[in-house]
């Protein structure tokens, strides 16, 4: 069991820390002891606008164009990534089952691909086992992601249905990754109660307002959730949810911190978010403050948030890519 007290008090003092490991924006900098494997990226988008629809994009300049392995190789730059978690992106509803098998061929050119999060209305509770028992098929598919409807007709603001279509995800050892709006830790923390023999892995540390430094109560509701042993956390998408021209790693101080405090390294594994980051951030510099946040915690710790966290919720193969 990770000593978290004890690394957040070695971790204490951001900004001295960043300082001293001679950071440079957009550049990778961290000295190699401090990451010295290859990471674990858990949160990877891949999309070919040409080949399916992504009606979110329509409206973005940045983003509303293909982004290939290719493109996320050049992203990266000198950092090393040994293993990519692909999780859904939000193409038409009519496409989820062609995205999976689109993004199961890259995997011939792109082997660091070692796990799918595919997306499946899980609202309509066990009237999708036979699109479940089709998924399960292919060793590439881990789980699911279904963001919570923004209605509040059912109990806790449930849509009806879904705890019953989360349950199902057990037959074919699945695990749920939970897609959450601002303000949703508590509705995704009563799905987990309802859920004990499912595993859940929360995205973005539930959206916190990081740019308003506003905190509360989201800090009470990720305690209620980490409570629950079945629940984990991505650190993914800090960046994205402060300031997009003006954040520093003394932004997400708090709420990472907070995340550590409350799930520990044991249930809390490193994520980029690529390529939505891009509208915050460049890869290499979310993992430059990623990597300061925890400079106080010891080899084994840094080992868990960033590879064997991972590897152990999704089951990829356990052997460091080098």
């Amino acid at each position: 069991m990770v000593n978290r007290r004890a690394f957040l008090k070695e971790a204490g003092g951001f900004s001295a820390a960043f300082m001293g490991m001679g950071l440079v924006h957009g550049e990778f900098a961290v000295d190699e002891a401090e990451l010295s494997f290859p990471i674990v990226d858990t949160h990877v988008h891949f999309w070919d606008t040409a080949r399916l629809r992504y009606p979110w994009l329509e409206t973005s300049t940045l983003l509303n164009r293909p982004y290939l392995p290719q493109d996320y190789d050049e992203a990266i730059g000198s950092v090393k990534v040994g293993k990519i978690v692909f999780v859904e992106a939000a193409c038409a509803e009519d496409q989820t089952q062609a995205e999976v098998d689109w993004v199961t061929t890259l995997v011939k050119d792109e082997p660091r691909i070692q796990g799918i999060v595919a997306n499946v209305p899980l609202e309509q509770g066990e009237a999708v086992l036979p699109r479940l028992e089709a998924l399960a098929v292919n060793p590439l598919v881990k789980g699911i992601r279904r963001f919570f409807s923004t209605q509040t007709e059912a109990p806790h603001g449930l849509h009806p249905g879904l705890a019953e279509g989360v349950q199902c995800l057990e037959r074919f050892g699945l695990h749920f990754d939970l897609g959450l709006q601002r303000g949703q830790v508590p509705v995704a923390t009563e799905l987990v109660r309802q859920c004990p023999n499912v595993r859940f892995m929360l995205n973005h540390i539930g959206v916190p307002d990081i740019k308003n430094n506003a905190l509360d109560p989201w800090r009470q509701e990720i305690r209620a959730l980490a409570a629950y042993p079945n629940a984990f956390c991505k650190m993914s998408g800090a960046a994205t949810l402060a300031d997009h021209q003006s954040w520093k790693p003394e932004d997400l101080q708090p709420a990472l911190e907070h995340v550590i405090d409350c799930f520990g390294f044991e249930r809390t594994a490193f994520g980029s978010d690529w390529p939505v980051m891009l509208s915050a951030t460049a890869y290499p510099r979310w993992v430059e403050a990623a990597v300061w946040a925890v400079r106080g915690c010891s080899k084994a710790e840094k080992r868990r948030l960033f590879h064997d966290t991972a590897v152990d919720f999704y089951g990829l193969p356990p052997v460091l890519n080098t």
